[in-house]
């Protein structure tokens, strides 16, 4: 049998202004789903490695509008359903040349953030599964949903799962009185896989990287404070505006480093969710055994075709991502 991925995070309702407009002069807001796990989990699905996503909703229409926009990828789930809560719900102004986008969560009293230890039985869950994602968004929202993480993840270490992380750091969600660095450290050290970056690598272990050597003194000061950890992923950007950029992706591997070729991205659609297809990416291109190189160039691909989709799910397909590689993002017509 194909052993699942799982993952775990809240799946939220984005709300978007059209064409690019600022909240304050919309008339009307465009639905689209989203949630970090969940833009994993479709990306997953659509190239061939089965997601099983877990998460909380209420048992109302508007989840189930929701949960369907997930089935039709084809990504499985295991829901939660309460009686109490909402749909956790986020806006965001999409930005353009100068301005840069925006986000503003109202994602308070949603079904997912009444999450607590115990309400969730991780050993079936993870018995038709071999690898185990989430990211640092979840124990952001409240201690209980940090505890919640805590107990997925040693289930998921007993069960033998792989498991991988993207750090994730939200500031606007970190309200409950702890810091992430008396949070996130202790959860990472389960993790054999990281997303990371160098900002929040510095405020989850107050590490200070050469700056000369940015990535590598990175790299290195990461797996000497996660020693279990086997490869460590970034991506850097150089942004020119909210519409142009560069983006080179690396993956660290017992001391050695691989580099994606850069891609110079012109016209962007959106950068939102493109960490979520990197991510896909790398997990996909490492549970299908490709050799690093070949990894990490191919979860750059995924990153850097997200910025022509609008939404937060990246729907391209293997072909379309290979396509991308191949041309190196050139965008010439296929025919």
């Amino acid at each position: 049998m194909n052993k699942k991925i799982a993952l775990f995070g809240e799946y939220l309702l984005r709300l978007t202004p059209p064409q690019q407009q600022k909240l304050v002069q919309a008339q009307t807001l465009e639905m689209h789903w989203a949630g970090s796990e969940a833009n994993i989990a479709v990306s997953l699905a659509i190239l061939g490695s089965p997601s099983l996503y877990i998460t909380a909703l209420p048992d109302n229409e508007l989840a189930r509008a929701g949960l369907s926009q997930l089935y039709k990828y084809g990504v499985q789930t295991h829901i939660m359903r309460t009686a109490d809560g909402r749909t956790g719900t986020y806006y965001y102004e999409s930005g353009q040349g100068a301005r840069p986008g925006r986000v503003i969560y109202d994602r308070e009293h949603s079904a997912f953030s009444y999450l607590k230890p115990g309400q969730l039985n991780w050993n079936p869950i993870f018995e038709t599964a071999d690898w185990f994602h989430w990211s640092g968004i979840t124990p952001a929202l409240n201690q209980q949903l940090a505890d919640t993480c805590r107990e997925a993840l040693q289930a998921a270490q007993q069960n033998k799962l792989i498991i991988s992380a993207d750090f994730n750091y939200r500031s606007t969600l970190w309200k409950y009185g702890k810091h992430c660095s008396q949070v996130m450290p202790e959860l990472l050290q389960y993790c054999d896989v990281l997303l990371a970056d160098v900002d929040t690598a510095k405020l989850y272990f107050g590490i200070e990287p050469d700056a000369a050597h940015l990535v590598e003194s990175t790299f290195t000061l990461l797996k000497k404070a996660l020693p279990n950890v086997k490869h460590i992923a970034m991506t850097m950007r150089k942004q020119e505006s909210a519409s142009s950029n560069q983006y080179t992706g690396y993956l660290w591997n017992e001391g050695k480093i691989y580099t994606s070729q850069a891609y110079h991205m012109q016209h962007i659609a959106e950068r939102i969710g493109a960490g979520d297809a990197f991510m896909a990416g790398l997990i996909h291109a490492l549970k299908t055994k490709s050799s690093l190189n070949e990894a990490i160039e191919f979860a750059t691909a995924c990153g850097v075709i997200k910025h022509a989709i609008t939404g937060d799910f990246n729907t391209a397909t293997k072909q379309e991502i290979d396509t991308v590689i191949q041309q190196s993002g050139s965008g010439r017509i296929i025919r």
